[in-house]
């Protein structure tokens, strides 16, 4: 946003009004220590919303009943003013451009009621003006069940961060914004940072609401998908059964068509079982057929049963044994050193290598019987595995065998009802229920039903995600954001005078996190690294000059004023110690700073004249 400050000042007491006016580009303000000059920022600041009041306490504060500050934003003069330790905001839009050339028309009465806030309509009016008009930022409004509070909402207090280095923060190497030693209020500007470029409106978070909304949906559909398909299963299994009961009790089969063909035409199963009538066979085998079929199968689990036993037995014994050859290897004592002699002979004296050669075997023996006892607690685990396994297979061998079992039963449930005078149209009338039962469960397909849901929300989820990325692209934006920071940082970093050790500067700034380092040989030395307060001076004056040109090349789409104050930048070069003299003699002040100064006063005036000339080009330029 083009913007620049006009008027900084105060209203008196007595109702005079005491200011300093600025103009558009570079302005510098000089003077002796103790006059004001740090109060300017301080007063800026607290004009543009600051909840803290941090003019330094002295003559200003005692005598100052308004603090004021006129913003020009493109055709309109913005008075802002506030007074100290109360809620006494105000806010008002000149569109007359000449009614305040003379900063004097502001005494006590041009403060009139109809314009006063309080400060949180204060600051979102400040931000309206600035075209901040977003309310919501949460993307996620399942996230915000479970918080607290909503999202903050994106407020010109973040635009301070970007605007204000002061003195103590100009050359710091442990911070570089304004701010952030607050978490909170760090991670709020990093995530509006999109907002402030114009990457992001309120449309932007209301479909990301959407597209993070379908996608809880499309958990939740996924989660049920799995047991309505288990659902389908049991139900064919059932099917085949009842089928299977049809048959045993009236001796003729149901012809209904193949399960294959009933899976995937059920209506049309359906619509034939309702044309069959009952045919009964009495003298018919079927149900002896049948039981044989489940005797048969009953035979072979048992079968598979009792061999997973022996194997489970097999494995038992194995961790048993491994457990003992654990215990028993772990009280073997080993010699901790040993001495190895040539072989003499008693009569001649000479030396043989044999004995060697054996021992050279033995050691060789003793490494692999070290390596294979090594062993011995991975093939414990490896057997114990091997138990949960024979274990789990057990239990499923077992519940198949109750199936058929219960299938038996069924049939010989058959036998005694029909001894009980049952006839045996009733029971093959039930059996047939039975399978028109489940043939209708079978065509209400939840599963077919979930799967055509599903297919609706992922079509709905590529049309927002599409929408986004046409529309705003927020990801790839700010990748080219960091790379054209990155590339003016590559400008206007030489043109500073970094420590020798550090040229050819190379500057970084991560928009993730908001860090700055100097890329060295493939590594990243960040601020505290980069040794004396010159190297920390202009690695923040590179920072966010870079980061003023980036905001005037996206224009009006960014809500962040065009405005940066740096509180005395010289002060790395100019000694600390207290200046009364009528003029600026900067020999006289390197002898009072003693052993102090490390550098010849030249070299000091050269380096701060080259500070103060690179801004006036950065200011034509942009």
């Amino acid at each position: 946003m083009k913007a620049f400050v006009r008027h900084i000042g105060v209203v008196d007491k007595e109702g005079n009004v005491n200011s300093v006016t600025f103009r558009s580009g570079l302005n510098i303000v000089t003077g002796k220590s103790s006059t004001g000059k740090s109060a300017l920022i301080e007063i800026f600041d607290f004009c543009f919303g600051s909840s803290d009041f941090t003019v330094p306490d002295g003559i200003i504060t005692n005598l100052t009943q308004i603090y004021f500050t006129v913003l020009r934003i493109d055709k309109i003069d913005l008075v802002l003013a506030r007074k100290p330790n109360q809620s006494w905001s105000f806010i008002k839009a000149e569109n007359d451009l000449d009614a305040l050339n003379d900063p004097k028309v502001l005494t006590d009465s041009y403060f009139t009621d109809g314009y006063l806030r309080n400060l949180k309509d204060y600051n979102l009016e400040i931000g309206r003006w600035l075209g901040l008009e977003i309310t919501d930022t949460q993307e996620d409004l399942q996230a915000r069940e479970f918080t607290v509070r909503k999202n903050a909402s994106p407020s010109i207090r973040s635009f301070a961060s970007f605007m204000l280095q002061h003195q103590n923060l100009v050359a710091n190497k442990h911070a570089v914004f304004y701010r952030f030693d607050e978490k909170e209020k760090r991670e709020q500007a990093i995530e509006h940072f999109k907002i402030f470029l114009g990457f992001a409106d309120q449309t932007y978070f209301i479909k990301a609401q959407e597209l993070n909304s379908f996608k809880v949906k499309r958990k939740a559909v996924e989660a049920q998908i799995p047991k309505a398909q288990d659902l389908k299963a049991k139900a064919l299994i059932n099917l085949q059964q009842a089928m299977d009961e049809y048959g045993a009790i009236s001796g003729s089969r149901l012809d209904i068509g193949k399960t294959a063909e009933i899976i995937k035409y059920p209506i049309q199963a359906l619509e034939k079982l309702s044309e069959l009538k009952i045919v009964l066979q009495p003298l018919s085998t079927e149900h002896l057929k049948l039981r044989q079929k489940h005797e048969d199968d009953r035979s072979l689990l048992t079968s598979k049963y009792r061999k997973e036993q022996q194997t489970l037995n097999a494995v038992v014994s194995s961790i048993n044994f491994a457990k003992t050859y654990d215990q028993a290897t772990s009280s073997v004592q080993f010699p901790e050193s040993a001495e190895l002699h040539a072989s003499k002979c008693p009569f001649c004296s000479s030396e043989h290598s044999l004995v060697e050669q054996e021992a050279n075997k033995l050691l060789g023996a003793i490494n692999w019987l070290n390596d294979e006892l090594g062993k011995s607690t991975y093939r414990l685990e490896s057997f114990e595995e091997q138990e949960r396994k024979s274990q789990l297979e057990l239990e499923q061998i077992k519940k198949e065998i109750e199936g058929v079992d219960a299938k038996i039963a069924i049939i010989d449930k058959q036998t005694v009802d029909l001894a009980k005078l049952r006839s045996q149209y009733e029971l093959a009338l039930k059996a047939k229920l039975r399978v028109e039962a489940i043939l209708e469960e079978l065509i209400s397909k939840p599963d077919q039903a979930l799967e055509e849901q599903l297919k609706e929300i992922n079509a709905k989820i590529l049309e927002l995600r599409k929408f986004l990325e046409d529309n705003y692209n927020v990801g790839e934006k700010l990748k080219s954001a960091e790379k054209t920071i990155q590339e003016i940082m590559g400008e206007l970093g030489p043109r500073f005078e970094f420590e020798e050790s550090y040229r050819p500067i190379k500057l970084h700034f991560g928009l993730d996190t908001f860090d700055l380092w100097h890329e060295a040989h493939s590594r990243k030395v960040f601020l505290r690294s980069m040794g004396s307060g010159a190297n920390w001076l202009y690695s923040h004056l590179t920072l966010f000059l870079a980061l003023q040109r980036y905001f005037a090349m996206l224009g009006n789409r960014c809500s962040i004023p065009s405005i940066l104050f740096l509180d005395q930048p010289s002060q790395v070069y100019f000694p600390s110690v207290l200046d009364n003299a009528e003029e600026f003699l900067p020999k006289e002040l390197a002898e009072k700073e003693g052993e102090a100064r490390k550098r010849p006063v030249d070299e000091d005036i050269k380096a701060v004249t080259n500070l103060y000339s690179q801004l006036v080009r950065f200011c034509r330029e942009t």
